[in-house]
């Protein structure tokens, strides 16, 4: 899916906001942090935080636009711009690290994405690779990643399947996207 110049500001202030509460993270963990505050918010509001793609991956679900911008692959330069203008990775040092240059602006950000971006902070942000990786390798992960099409996109329908989602909430879910359907 196409992300609008908001989408992309506010997928930069999301990944400051995580940043300055780590002082600095390795992109790996960035990304699964947010992709399980992603199911949280998901699971108990309904709506995700960003509107990035969800694909699988080897290493499991990421959130692709950001994770292409992350490696500077020049298939989204406005948002790898925007992104390399707010940290820096000390190269040599700690390749895969991210440090943020700026606080960030959290009136890009509602209650409930903070605080689910808090306890994905507290839960994930300080596991090691291996088990981010072993969490995030779901059923639904497994699903996405082993039908052997294309960009593998995970539909935000399996993504509240992955989130444990009530029936309930999956059936809101399922109505506000048609509802979207009808009026994009």
């Amino acid at each position: 899916m196409a992300m609008t110049r908001f989408d992309k500001e506010k997928l930069v202030e999301i990944v400051l906001y995580v940043l300055n509460k780590k002082g600095g993270l390795d992109y790996y963990s960035l990304i699964k942090t947010l992709y399980f505050a992603e199911l949280d918010h998901l699971a108990k509001w309904g709506r995700r935080i960003t509107t990035d793609d969800v694909c699988a991956m080897p290493y499991g679900p990421v959130l692709s636009h950001l994770l292409n911008a992350i490696k500077n692959d020049g298939k989204d330069k406005e948002l790898a711009d925007m992104l390399h203008n707010v940290f820096q990775a000390p190269k040599n040092d700690a390749p895969y690290v991210l440090l943020p240059l700026r606080e960030a602006d959290e009136d890009y950000l509602s209650e409930s994405e903070k605080e689910a971006l808090d306890k994905s902070i507290a839960e994930n942000s300080s596991l090691s690779f291996s088990q981010l990786m072993s969490k995030s390798h779901d059923e639904v992960w497994k699903k996405y990643f082993e039908n052997g099409t294309g960009r593998k996109v995970i539909p935000t329908t399996a993504l509240a399947d992955a989130a444990h989602a009530s029936d309930v909430m999956k059936e809101y879910i399922r109505e506000n996207m048609e509802l979207d359907k009808i009026f994009s």
